[in-house]
């Protein structure tokens, strides 16, 4: 999610949307060559494609796609004078080619990772293993894209690649664009809003499954909505109540108006209303007064989710130490290159983690409405880093739907990335959430 804009005094969405990699660990997101993207000359310097080489793009089921088909898509880059390689691709809805991403990416291996996304926009490029530094000739990267869920028409692949001379300076290297257009395999469909079978995530895990009420989840489908855009806390937030339609996009949980705070064409971010049932509700999607087909999500308690960094595949919680201005991210230096920057945390202090889903608090905050300051949650939270007891000094509500804990780091906790365990009222959060540590 893709990452989210919360009213957070930390706001998490927007730190996806500034993270950036550089470098031979990863290009910034928006230089693919897509409109209103620049390409890998913004760092490198020349003109593109003036070189002897070239950047192809091949796809496993050829230039038509199935609708929520999964299919490997083949980056090949070629040179014959480089020494280093590197590409960032993106595919874009041909309809609206600089606002609107298609489909889905995923990596298939350590050569390529997820760059932060811009809403429905999604960018992949090399991670340092994958520039295979000393390589000649050419090489190729692999990944897999997930078609839209359904006919969304015509979609653009559009990938920048830098041939690099390997002398580690930005200056001689060569770059190279192409751009490939797939279309449907089948003409059909229609327009109403639909949501994706399994398309009703936790906003935090992006993991399907049950969701509980205040907490942020995600909804992934096809004509959601007719553009994509954050709401505007400047006039859409009104007497502290979160707007709940955006363009004519709204959505209902068990027949109750949810707040919405991103919509897309094929996905919308919201926050489940106050609600005391349990069990399966319907989620409904209204655009422009026509309706989705329900789709149900099973309500509960608490469906608790850490928010993690998008960097290096989702790896590390969404964690800092300190406060106010003066906060730290915590993970493993150089993650997010020159956009911020980080350090691992130290056994002794303690770290804030972020999340969502977690239940109710006492005092009750009510959904749907702005909040800052603390509302600690009635269930019990425990915390393990590294297998270790981390001790919980408090664990609630900072924000609209936006969960605090904080966390002592354990003085036995070993050097590296280490697992990091939350549970509440017996419920734990997503697997494979790390924690850096260094002494």
């Amino acid at each position: 999610m893709h990452i989210r804009k919360f009213l957070l005094g930390l706001t998490i969405g927007a730190l996806g949307a500034a993270t950036a990699l550089a470098h031979a660990s990863g290009p910034d997101p928006g230089l693919s060559g897509a409109p209103g993207d620049s390409t890998c000359v913004a760092c490198h310097g020349g003109a593109p494609n003036t070189g002897p080489g070239k950047v192809s793009l091949a796809f496993a089921n050829g230039l038509t796609y199935t609708a929520g088909q999964t299919q490997i898509v083949t980056v090949t880059v070629e040179d014959p004078s480089a020494r280093r390689w590197g590409f960032e691709a993106s595919p874009r809805l041909a309809s609206d080619a600089a606002n609107s991403g298609a489909g889905t990416l995923a990596t298939l291996d350590g050569n390529t990772q997820l760059l932060p996304n811009r809403g429905t926009v999604q960018w992949i490029c090399h991670t340092i293993a994958g520039t295979r530094k000393g390589t000649t000739g050419s090489v190729s990267f692999q990944f897999n894209w997930t078609a839209p869920a359904s006919d969304a028409g015509d979609v653009t692949f559009y990938v920048a690649a830098n041939a690099a001379n390997g002398n580690g300076d930005p200056s001689g290297d060569l770059i190279y664009t192409t751009q490939a257009a797939l279309k449907p395999a089948a003409q059909g469909g229609g327009d109403n809003p639909s949501i994706v079978a399994g398309g009703i995530v936790n906003g935090a895990s992006l993991a399907a499954g049950p969701i509980s009420p205040g907490s942020w989840f995600t909804i992934f489908g096809a004509s959601l909505a007719t553009n994509a855009r954050d709401w505007d806390p400047s006039h859409e937030i009104v007497e502290d109540k979160l707007p709940t339609s955006l363009d004519g996009t709204s959505v209902t949980v068990n027949g109750k108006p949810a707040a919405v705070s991103y919509i897309s064409a094929n996905q919308i971010n919201a926050q489940a209303p106050d609600d005391e049932t349990t069990g399966p509700v319907n989620v409904v999607v209204t655009r422009n007064g026509v309706q989705s087909d329900p789709m149900q999500v099973t309500l509960q308690r608490s469906a608790p989710a850490l928010f993690v960094f998008s960097p290096q595949n989702r790896k590390h919680a969404a964690a800092t130490f300190g406060t106010g201005t003066t906060f730290t991210y915590i993970a493993p230096a150089g993650t997010f290159g020159s956009g911020a920057s980080s350090r691992p945390a130290h056994p002794g202090e303690v770290i804030s983690l972020y999340g969502t889903g977690f239940g109710p608090t006492n005092p009750h905050v009510p959904a749907g409405r702005v909040f800052g300051g603390a509302a600690p949650l009635i269930d019990t939270t425990t915390a393990t880093i590294g297998g270790l007891a981390a001790p919980v000094s408090f664990a609630g509500l900072s924000g609209a739907g936006l969960v605090q804990i904080n966390v002592q780091i354990p003085d036995g906790v070993a050097d590296g990335d280490q697992p990091l365990v939350v549970s509440i009222g017996g419920q734990k959060v997503q697997d494979n959430v790390f924690v850096s540590v260094k002494r």
